[in-house]
């Protein structure tokens, strides 16, 4: 077929190199779909892409304009497939590279195989079913009423249509937790004391626990590394976490997500405005796409990420198992989730006795005064751990090499998706 390409000789042994790889095996599979739709030439192009393309990149099965043929990894849009929240159908957009670090959304997104649509903003995808409007937390019965008076009032409520119509007529109301990150409050002052407050417990701080996350992804690693890996930041709050990742040079694609519309307005603002651009992540062409999700419904395709972390989340989330079934789902065969949080109070004399089984009955009395029988007698919303739940939970949901470093009532977590065994190796066991 080479007379066909027309002179696309280089491609031609560029593209053979890459099928002669372990790498290119999993994306040839997904070339095959962009054949079907695109022909031959747009298939090389999108082999052939550039680190930065030339105004235009896709997403999905869509391909990028390249401006050279120059072999380099794949900008976010190529190397993290988008899907719709609802149907799970890849998504397929255009967006315009402005050679900036942050990747900016279209100003819609629709669903060719189902009628969802979002809106984004200037900053950030919003992949999630709800919009921010209804699980806002001055969304409750009060303003409802008024609204409802008010929209009667006007003449809108002669008949259901109208209401039927309207997207912002559905509320929820999301658990407390959940509706206090929402607050524009909090996303200010979250880097500005709030998680730095996080030290009573024994968060060592965020530079310590940056270097605790790499020293543990590169410990549990069983594949080789990829040309570019690609790193998710689940609960990602202003974004301090994925900065590091950005900045360090050794991701090419960062995507951060949060629930918290205004906390990603904020990680927006210390991205494009307080902190800058690394020189590291400008040299290696790093990249960084902010995304409104919802981490029990991840807008991302299966088996696209080698390390998903979640820094002073899992407390946070109304239901942990259905997030860690998720991050399993799309991580890659051999990537890790690698996660903080805070132990139960006990876990500290636990640690000390070399056994947190002797403080077991000090845990289940403190999770049924905080979030069972009696919870209005703390007050408290959020779930604490033990080190055993969370290796159970890390199992049920297919993750396995728990991994664990612990300091007071500080604890990182590391769990690993299981990776496929090469057949040798299955038979010298054997």
């Amino acid at each position: 077929r080479s007379s066909e390409l027309g002179g696309q000789e280089d491609c031609e042994s560029c593209l053979t190199d890459l099928e002669a790889s372990h790498a290119w095996r999993g994306r040839s599979r997904r070339m095959a779909k962009v054949l079907g739709r695109g022909g031959l030439v747009d298939r090389r192009a999108a082999v052939c892409v550039s680190r930065r393309p030339s105004l235009v990149a896709r997403s999905g099965r869509s391909r990028a304009v390249a401006s050279s043929s120059r072999r380099t990894a794949l900008r976010p849009i190529e190397a993290v497939p988008m899907t719709c929240p609802v149907c799970s159908e890849v998504l397929d957009f255009e967006v315009k590279s402005e050679g900036g670090p942050v990747v900016g959304p279209p100003e819609k997104i629709a669903c060719s195989s189902c009628k969802y649509e979002a809106t984004n903003t200037s900053s950030f995808f919003d992949l999630t079913i709800l919009p921010s409007e209804a699980i806002d937390p001055s969304s409750q019965l009060g303003p409802s009423v008024l609204d409802a008076f008010s929209e009667l009032a006007q003449g809108q409520a002669k008949s259901g249509e109208a209401s039927k119509a309207s997207s912002s007529s559905y509320r929820e109301r999301n658990w407390s937790v959940s509706q206090l990150f929402q607050s524009p409050v909090i996303s200010y002052v979250y880097e500005r004391g709030w998680r730095q407050g996080f030290d009573w417990a024994g968060f060592p701080g965020a530079d310590e626990e940056f270097e605790i996350v790499n020293r543990l992804y590169d410990e549990t690693r069983v594949c080789d590394p990829a040309d570019s890996e690609a790193v998710l930041d689940v609960s990602c709050g202003t974004g301090l976490f994925s900065r590091k990742f950005l900045k360090s040079g050794k991701w090419g694609t960062v995507v951060a997500s949060d629930y918290s519309e205004n906390m990603l307005n904020q990680a927006y603002d210390f991205l494009t405005k307080e902190e800058g651009t690394s020189p590291a992540a400008e040299a290696e062409g790093s990249s960084l796409m902010l995304v409104r999700a919802d981490v029990g419904r991840l807008p991302f395709e299966s088996k696209t990420f080698d390390l998903v972390h979640a820094g002073a989340a899992i407390h946070c989330w109304p239901t942990p198992s259905m997030g860690i079934s998720e991050i399993c789902r799309v991580l890659k065969p051999g990537g890790r989730l690698i996660g903080s949080t805070f132990l139960l109070s006990a876990s500290p004399l636990g640690q000390r006795l070399g056994n947190d089984a002797l403080v077991k009955p000090f845990f289940e009395l403190e999770k049924e005064f905080s979030g069972g029988l009696l919870p209005g007698l703390t007050g408290r919303s959020y779930r604490f751990w033990s080190e055993d739940e969370l290796r159970s939970l890390c199992e049920l949901c297919g993750l396995e090499n728990f991994k664990v470093e612990r300091e007071n009532r500080f604890i990182m977590f590391c769990a690993t998706k299981p990776a496929p065994r090469s057949k040798d190796k299955s038979d010298a066991e054997v």
